[in-house]
Parts: C-alpha cells; sequence; structure tokens
C-alpha cells in the first residue's frame, strides 16, 4: 500500500503519527509530505490549538518564519534532493512548537 501523505484520516492519532514519520531522518521526505506538513500546521492554527494559542508573539513569529520558508521553498525548487529534503526537514521542525 502506497503512503498518501496528503489524504486526511478520521484518526486524530493519525496525524501526530505522520508528523513524527516526516520528522524522522530515515524516511525519505518527498514534496507532498511538506505539503501535507504545512497543510497540517494551517489547520493546527485555524483550531486555535492550546500549543499554539499559548506561545509569546516572537515564538510565534519565529514559527511563522519557518514556516513561510518552508513554503518559499518549495515554490523556488520543483524537486527534491537530499540535502534538500535535510535543510527542509530541518525547517519543518522549526515550524513546529515544542515543549
Amino acid at each position: 500500500m502506497d503512503y498518501e501523505p496528503t489524504r486526511r484520516t478520521a484518526s486524530a492519532q493519525a496525524q501526530p503519527d505522520t508528523l513524527r514519520r516526516l520528522l524522522d531522518p530515515d524516511h525519505p521526505l518527498r514534496r507532498e509530505d511538506v505539503i501535507w506538513a504545512l497543510d497540517y500546521i494551517k489547520s493546527k492554527m485555524a483550531e486555535g490549538a492550546p500549543e499554539w494559542t499559548g506561545l509569546d508573539r516572537p515564538r510565534l513569529l519565529a514559527l511563522f518564519a519557518n514556516y513561510a520558508g518552508l513554503a518559499m521553498h518549495l515554490l523556488k525548487r520543483p524537486g527534491l534532493c537530499g540535502e534538500d529534503a535535510e535543510q527542509l526537514r530541518a525547517m519543518l521542525v522549526n515550524a513546529l512548537p515544542r515543549d
């Protein structure tokens, strides 16, 4: 069965598992994965998820800058090579709130 990151699942637990898989350096990162992650972040922000609403303004702006950097990278580069994937994964980590 082929993995489709853009398909929405009914299970709320599937999303964090998918995100953990995308952040795993052993997982081959694809363009569709990054698009899924950007959509996931956008959805969490729109829902007012607690991990986002509790952030102070400077941290929120820093996360947004990384989010925008991810999106711009996808616009500029149509494909992902190994080095791009590593850079995108690091940007993705920096676009997510941490405990």
